[in-house]
């Protein structure tokens, strides 16, 4: 499903990414881990399509964003691959319902069936109750449950996930965590996952290390 091939990146002398390969099968869940400053946001950055590398080879599913126009990466970024953040970046002026609309009605998505599925997604994430809700009336978890359906209102490929619990007190982590394994589960979904947290780590299929500039297999 996802193939990256010797993905190599540097910003200015400093060598961040020395020749990554990583090959991830549709459905998984993948950890990356390691200490903070060693390449991972960046290499979730590159899967992403967010930066481009100096060299090397990305494959998402039949797709090679790396020689997309800026239009028609956009385009592929907005349809095919969800973003969930350490913090949740909702739009305060919108509700809920209308912050997991945006991503669908920039596909030019008819707006009633963008509303239905964003209904239907917070409804499985247990916030029916919260539609109307704007973020400052939510918790934090609330919050990034709501980011967590705007990532997968357009049924992405992949989603890439950056310390999705590092902004959260231990008891909301572990709900997320126990809702990533089922959205996997449920909708076939490939994560991911940047962590330092062990016990979302301990739920991933697999688990790397970014070390010295390349990912180690645990």
């Amino acid at each position: 499903m996802v193939e990256l091939k010797d993905i190599k990146k540097s910003y200015g002398k400093l060598e961040v990414l020395k020749g990554v390969n990583l090959s991830i099968e549709k459905a998984k869940l993948v950890g990356i881990l390691g200490k903070s400053g060693t390449g991972k946001s960046t290499l979730l950055h590159i899967l992403g399509s967010l930066d481009k590398p100096d060299s090397g080879t990305l494959k998402i599913g039949d797709h090679d964003p790396l020689n997309m126009s800026q239009a028609e990466l956009a385009r592929f970024r907005n349809e095919n691959i969800g973003f969930v953040f350490q913090f949740h970046h909702l739009l305060s002026e919108f509700t809920s319902l209308e912050n997991v609309m945006i991503p669908a009605l920039l596909k030019k998505e008819d707006q009633n069936k963008a509303k239905k599925k964003a209904e239907e997604l917070l409804g499985y994430l247990g916030l029916a109750d919260r539609i109307t809700h704007k973020p400052e009336q939510l918790s934090g978890g609330e919050q990034q449950r709501v980011a967590v359906a705007r990532a997968l209102i357009n049924e992405p490929l992949l989603v890439l996930a950056d310390e999705p619990t590092g902004n959260l007190d231990t008891a909301t982590s572990s709900e997320l965590h126990k809702l990533i394994t089922r959205l996997r589960t449920d909708m076939n979904i490939t994560f991911v996952i940047v962590t330092h947290n062990k016990e979302l780590a301990g739920l991933c299929d697999s688990r790397y290390f970014m070390e010295d500039g390349l990912l180690v297999s645990e």
